[in-house]
């Protein structure tokens, strides 16, 4: 299925202009309601969660797409208040626009170098500089934002999605062309070195902790241990996946989300027996 991210900055515009244009996209409830009534279960849902409005078509492709405004997803990439779309982008992925505005470039710059800086935060710490393999960092970088993920425990995930996103032909050339621009700074600085098959850092070393501590999101900023982290960004992912989770439901109308579900289940769940 692909998977599509609209950014808008009129949210209440595009659902007034898809409707008139797709409204069978919209479950039979919300088509109904209006474009007023789109835009505030999209930005002020009953539960907090990422403020994206998902859609689940089959005509011209299976695709699902989710809208966002673009203050929402800047305030996820920034903060990482809710790690949905941000946990994202911290895969690669196909940009629709090749030059995004620069509010939005910079987000995602500050969204990546925290990924980067909680990886590295999160690996066990060694007596000596640590040798860690490509794959390894990215697969951290890539699980970031399942932390927590209920999906994940429940079997609406494909066990193995981390590891494919990760080891499909040609992914760690993506992963490190994404991430090229954030590693080098921190080589420059001493916090890193990188060689073809892995990358090396001190994890005992305070000063290179400290500087990457401050590249966190502001969310999860000043977490001085592990356990801390690690428990923190879970709290983060889970009521947001939840709750995201729970508001598909209504908006994609109820024939649409058992079909959802149930593909979900199939990658997950049923595939581990």
């Amino acid at each position: 299925m692909l998977d599509i991210i609209l950014i808008v900055d009129d949210a209440y515009e595009f659902h007034k202009n898809n409707i008139d244009r797709n409204p069978h996209h919209y479950a039979p409830w919300l088509r109904h309601s209006g474009a007023r009534m789109a835009n505030r279960v999209q930005r002020n849902f009953i539960l907090p969660d990422a403020r994206v409005l998902f859609h689940v078509v089959d005509d011209p492709v299976p695709m699902k797409y989710g809208v966002v405004h673009e203050d929402d997803i800047i305030c996820d990439l920034t903060q990482w208040d809710s790690l949905y779309l941000a946990g994202r982008l911290h895969k690669p992925t196909m940009p629709i626009i090749q030059d995004p505005p620069d509010n939005l470039a910079e987000a995602q710059i500050q969204n990546l170098q925290s990924a980067v800086a909680a990886a590295l935060l999160l690996l066990p710490r060694q007596k000596e500089d640590s040798s860690i393999p490509w794959q390894t960092f990215f697969s951290q970088i890539a699980g970031l934002s399942y932390s927590g993920d209920f999906r994940t425990k429940v079997g609406a995930e494909d066990p193995r999605k981390i590891s494919k996103l990760v080891d499909a032909p040609g992914q760690l050339d993506r992963f490190q062309s994404l991430y090229k621009p954030i590693l080098e700074p921190l080589e420059r600085k001493g916090i890193i070195s990188q060689a073809p098959s892995h990358l090396e850092w001190n994890g005992n070393d305070l000063s290179a902790r400290d500087s990457l501590r401050e590249k966190l999101a502001a969310s999860i900023r000043g977490k001085q241990n592990v356990d801390d982290l690690s428990k923190l960004l879970a709290s983060i992912v889970a009521p947001a996946a939840r709750h995201q989770s729970f508001k598909g439901i209504f908006t994609l109308g109820f024939r649409k989300s058992i079909a959802y579900a149930g593909a979900k289940l199939q990658k997950g769940l049923f595939r581990k027996k």
